[in-house]
């Protein structure tokens, strides 16, 4: 899709590895594309927040900075901070010191952040869906398999609606209202246009 769009590079946030793309059905077939995307870490740079209200600095992957197009994947699951992780919660991958949100009001942090860089695309990853003892679960039985993927140029908008896919209410995951009150994104799907896709 990148390629596809004119991407001459492609960068990977967090580092995945050949092993994880390995299993992939689709591994061999987009062999030369996975060997060419480059995992740019190691650097960190401290930005200022400005439309923070509990993350005044935070030190992020100099990679994320120089990136033209930034595109957000997600995959949907439970998480014991945040009862969801979606697209705001998985910026935090970008982030150095990730404790000390945990440690100051961590759904506000998510939301304060969210609004420093948003993804020009979104692509929430719901097809086996950990619904329980998240973030890393503890056997196959927390996975509930959802077959399903949100793509939204509107970052809350998509948390909203994987939100209510996972069964829950948008209102009550808190960095989720956070970020419609900021106006960061919509939070009413009724009000918008969405295309629901059966494949």
């Amino acid at each position: 899709m990148c390629r596809d769009a004119g991407a001459k590079e492609i960068g990977v946030f967090p580092s995945l590895g050949n092993a994880y793309w390995r299993r992939s059905a689709l591994s061999e077939k987009f062999r030369n594309e996975v060997k060419s995307i480059r995992s740019p870490e190691g650097k960190y740079r401290e930005v200022s927040v400005p439309r923070c209200r509990a993350l005044k600095k935070v030190e992020i992957a100099q990679g994320l900075l120089d990136c033209d197009v930034f595109i957000n994947i997600p995959i949907a699951k439970d998480h014991t901070g945040t009862r969801f992780t979606g697209t705001m919660k998985n910026m935090m991958g970008v982030v150095w010191d990730r404790e000390y949100w945990h440690r100051n009001d961590l759904p506000q942090c998510i939301a304060d952040f969210a609004s420093y860089r948003k993804p020009a695309l979104t692509v929430v990853d719901a097809y086996n869906v950990l619904k329980q003892n998240g973030p890393r679960g503890v056997s196959v039985g927390d996975v509930v398999p959802m077959k399903s993927q949100i793509v939204s140029t509107d970052f809350v908008a998509a948390d909203t609606a994987a939100a209510k896919l996972f069964g829950a209410e948008p209102g009550d995951i808190r960095h989720i209202q956070l970020a419609a009150q900021m106006n960061l994104g919509r939070i009413d799907l009724d009000a918008l246009s969405i295309n629901r896709i059966k494949l």
